[in-house]
């Protein structure tokens, strides 16, 4: 099953801030729903283990999680890729930074999701409505922790 959604919320901050936040590996798996733990590997890559409810399904996944094509600060690909007994899910997003002044970034982003085995079985509508929702809850949840930064640097 191919799931495709995308976004492009404005973040209170500045470009350099958004980006230092970006490739923070905690502030990102705790934008994801459930996460029970992060082990950084690399700068831009780590592990996540989350524990997700999909309907009557409860999973735990392993999550490994990749920043690449890094142009900074303005674009960077992630992929995401998990598993759970019976299922995968292999996530690939493009994300772009673009200043709108001095304390204000867009973040465009475009998730394409392939999504394998029991989860697929579910349903399409089923499955599609709960990917949309983790997904774009992790990116307005991390638009907000951006934004947050930007107010914090504010205030010095």
């Amino acid at each position: 099953m191919h799931l495709h959604f995308s976004g492009q919320p404005e973040i209170a901050a500045p470009q350099a801030e958004v980006w230092r936040r970006l490739l923070d590996p905690r502030l990102v798996a705790a934008c994801m729903i459930g996460v029970e733990s992060v082990e950084a590997i690399t700068p831009t890559r780590y592990r996540v283990i989350s524990g997700l409810g999909v309907g009557p399904m409860k999973l735990r996944v392993a999550l490994d999680v990749e920043l690449h094509d890094i142009v900074e600060p303005e674009r960077a690909r992630m992929r995401l890729r998990g598993s759970a007994p019976g299922s995968t899910v292999d996530t690939r997003t493009a994300i772009a930074l673009e200043a709108l002044g001095a304390d204000r970034t867009r973040l465009s982003w475009v998730a394409d999701t392939e999504v394998t085995g029991t989860l697929a079985s579910l349903g399409g509508r089923f499955v599609e409505s709960a990917a949309r929702m983790v997904t774009e809850r992790f990116w307005e949840e991390f638009a907000a922790r951006a934004a947050e930064s930007g107010q914090e640097r504010g205030a010095q």
